[in-house]
């Protein structure tokens, strides 16, 4: 039997699994989502996005996620545009706690995400995402630009990790630049 300590520090972790169910593609979100399993599922939507024509939805399981950060709130963003470039409707956001509701108002993201308090459909298979073995700069850069780009005030909330960023990739065309 889990201590409740453990219990707390075991649904902190962050795990996320997508599969499919019917023609929707389900992203299963549990614990704290950060940064570090973001590449990967972006990696892994679009890979299927491609490959199949057949997807109608995406559809997060919100119903286990605590907590999320700023570049997977960018990362939503991002797939929420490419779900609308490909002909496909918002993303839906299934059994999102109030602290997540809060996060996505304060983020300006409510009119880009359906919202829905049933149980999402749980996918036949799951396929678990691992993190990466490193985090890039370009990445950070592109899902924070994609939020700063829904408000003046996200502009105002990311500006100087934007900026670093972009000095970081700058910094890092000009050594590229001189090896070549």
């Amino acid at each position: 039997m889990l201590e409740r300590g453990q219990k707390q520090q075991e649904m902190a972790e962050e795990r996320i699994s997508i599969g499919r169910h019917g023609v929707d593609l389900i992203v299963i979100l549990e614990g704290h989502i950060t940064a570090f399993l973001c590449p990967e599922l972006k990696s892994k939507i679009i890979e299927k996005l491609r490959l199949d024509s057949s997807i109608a939805s995406i559809r997060f399981d919100f119903s286990s996620c605590l907590y999320m950060d700023s570049t997977f709130l960018g990362l939503i963003v991002f797939l929420a545009k490419t779900a609308r470039n490909q002909g496909i409707g918002r993303p839906v956001v299934h059994m999102a706690s109030g602290e997540c509701k809060s996060l996505f108002r304060t983020m300006g993201m409510m009119k880009m995400l359906d919202f829905s308090e049933e149980a999402c459909p749980h996918p036949a298979n799951e396929e678990k995402i691992l993190a990466g073995d490193s985090l890039s700069s370009g990445f950070l850069y592109e899902v924070h630009k994609e939020l700063s780009g829904l408000s003046a005030e996200n502009e105002g909330r990311f500006h100087d990790l934007t900026q670093e960023l972009k000095a970081v990739l700058d910094s890092s065309d000009a050594l590229n630049d001189l090896d070549g």
